[in-house]
Order: structure tokens, then C-alpha cells, then sequence
């Protein structure tokens, strides 16, 4: 458990997030170009027909995760990449809120609602 007074602790703790979203993002990525190896990229990994969603499209990661689809697990693995530093940047509002630091909260509250908007209203 973090303690607010325990710098140390809390760059340990968003060292560890950043290695293991980078890393669960890489394994997924991997695990879904090696599956389109063998399956091609449209395919299924439990024998579900061609895909019908474009490899660009995410509106269709649903379905292609349940059949095991290559393009949906590389998909999944892109959108753990993106979630990485969020995740980390909100980690930061908490733990400077924690710590009783408004201003770095604030500055990192600022970044976050930035980095939300530019993922969901940016095109």
C-alpha cells in the first residue's frame, strides 16, 4: 500500500503500471499477429467465420474477442496501450490528492480531462 509521504513508493508504483500496461499491451499485440499467422487476419482461432469489421473499425472488438478474431486481440492490445498513461496520469491526481498537494493535482486533473478529450472527441 502507497503511503501519501512515501515518494519513493509512488514512483515505484507508476514505474510498475507503465511496465506492465507496455507489456500486457506488447504480449496481446504479439499473441494476435502470431494468431493471424495461422489463422489470417480475418480469421477465427475457434473456427467463426471471416470477419466482416474493418481492421481499423472498433466497433466490432466485442465479437471479435469472442471469436478469438487476430485483428481484435491486436486491437484489445492497442487500446491497453492507450489506457497505459491515463491510467498513470490518474494514479497521479490520486496519489497528489492523497498527499494533500492541490496544485499538482490540479495540473495533473488538467492533463487527464486533456488526454480523456483527445481520445474521445478527437477525430
Amino acid at each position: 500500500m502507497i503511503r501519501p509521504d512515501d515518494g519513493v513508493a509512488f514512483r515505484l508504483l507508476l514505474s510498475r503500471l507503465l511496465i506492465v500496461g507496455v507489456s500486457v499491451a506488447a504480449a496481446l499485440m504479439a499473441a494476435g499477429l502470431l494468431s493471424a499467422l495461422a489463422v489470417g487476419w480475418g480469421g477465427s482461432l475457434v473456427g467463426g467465420g471471416v470477419a466482416t469489421h474493418a481492421s481499423g473499425d472498433f466497433s466490432g472488438i466485442g465479437e471479435g474477442l469472442l471469436h478469438l478474431r487476430p485483428f481484435a486481440i491486436v486491437q484489445l492490445g492497442l487500446l491497453v496501450l492507450l489506457a497505459t498513461p491515463v491510467l498513470r496520469v490518474a494514479t497521479s491526481v490520486l496519489a497528489f490528492a492523497l498527499e494533500g498537494d492541490r496544485l499538482y493535482a490540479a495540473v495533473s486533473g488538467i492533463v487527464l480531462v486533456i488526454l480523456l478529450a483527445s481520445i474521445f472527441f478527437v477525430r
